[in-house]
């Protein structure tokens, strides 16, 4: 069975739906994000003062490189892992990649007391939040499948992915 790559942005909930899922269909788990925080000792937000952005993205390239030659694993993506190195035509090619799609409302209300996301300014988070996202949705539009989860709890979006995977 090929991977699935869960795609969204920050605070869409990739890594914990992942984990649930991963459970349900006996699929390992990688988290790219926490992956390369262990690879690197580091926090990723350390990693952009420190390093910059271009190296962060080219772990993730490096990460996307080795998990594409695994199989029966859920994958959750950073946010803008998509965005970057073609990474979205890799995973396009190389599994299932399902775009969580949630509305601004929803990623502030989520994000609102996250102090750990480099790219975002929680003095003007909101205003962030949509200038970012609307910079990502045409490459998160380009996954193969996209799950509307603005009125969906957890388990109907669990069950939203189980049905993208059973029937194709």
């Amino acid at each position: 069975m090929p991977n699935i790559y869960l795609v969204g942005f920050m605070g869409s909930g990739k890594s914990t739906l992942g984990i649930l899922l991963s459970n349900r269909l006996n699929f390992n788990f990688i988290d790219t994000d926490k992956l390369i925080e262990k690879r690197n000792s580091m926090s990723i937000s350390n990693m952009f003062k420190t390093k910059g952005e271009l190296f962060f993205r080219n772990e993730e390239k490096k990460i996307i490189h080795e998990i594409i030659k695994l199989n029966k694993t859920i994958v959750s993506t950073g946010g803008g892992l998509p965005c970057f190195n073609n990474n979205i035509e890799t995973l396009n090619k190389n599994g299932k990649t399902i775009y969580l799609d949630y509305d601004i409302e929803t990623l502030y209300l989520r994000l609102k007391e996250d102090n750990e996301r480099p790219l975002l300014n929680n003095k003007f988070l909101k205003n962030d939040i949509q200038e970012l996202l609307n910079a990502r949705r045409e490459i998160y539009n380009k996954c193969n499948y996209t799950i509307l989860c603005k009125n969906l709890n957890q388990d109907e979006v669990l069950r939203e992915i189980n049905a993208l995977i059973i029937s194709k």
